[in-house]
């Protein structure tokens, strides 16, 4: 593109779309959130109106420590500029394969299969303890870059 300004002085410039819309950055799977490792998180396409399918929340996760069980793990979830929080309950064992479907998101438009973020928002273990493991966006775990701190909450005091 050329523009020519006053005075004869020609200016060249190289515009491109990315520079007007630059997507965000989606997570990066495996994906180390706490003491869980969501290995994928994912939507469907309802083909017929070009929007999410009901029901079609789909992670796939496992708890990664070997000495503890998780009892209750409540996700956050961004698609399409919209922020929802799911929470599975069960006994969680070490490196046991979960894949759950929530029925959230449905009806939104289409922008692909991937949630530009997915982690843990809260993980309580079978002991009452809970822990809200800090979220530094998905570029976090990039070769290099530092672990996450993980600031435990105690468990209430039995009465």
């Amino acid at each position: 593109m050329k523009i020519q300004l006053l005075g004869g002085v020609v200016l060249a410039a190289s515009v491109t779309a990315t520079a007007f819309a630059q997507t965000l950055p989606v997570e990066k799977y495996p994906y180390v959130s706490g003491p869980v490792t969501i290995t994928s998180c994912s939507v469907n396409e309802h083909m017929s109106d070009s929007t999410v399918s009901p029901n079609s929340l789909r992670i796939n996760y496992y708890a990664n420590e070997a000495d503890r069980k998780l009892s209750s793990i409540t996700f956050r979830v961004r698609y399409a500029q919209t922020t929802v929080t799911v929470t599975d309950t069960g006994t969680f064992d070490y490196k046991t394969q979960i894949t759950h479907q929530f029925n959230l998101l449905g009806g939104l438009p289409w922008t692909g299969a991937m949630p530009t973020a997915c982690h843990v928002l809260t993980a309580t273990y079978a002991d009452g303890q809970t822990i809200n493991p800090v979220f530094e966006g998905p570029d976090a775990q990039a070769p290099g870059a530092g672990a996450a701190a993980l600031p435990a909450v105690p468990a209430p005091a039995a009465s």
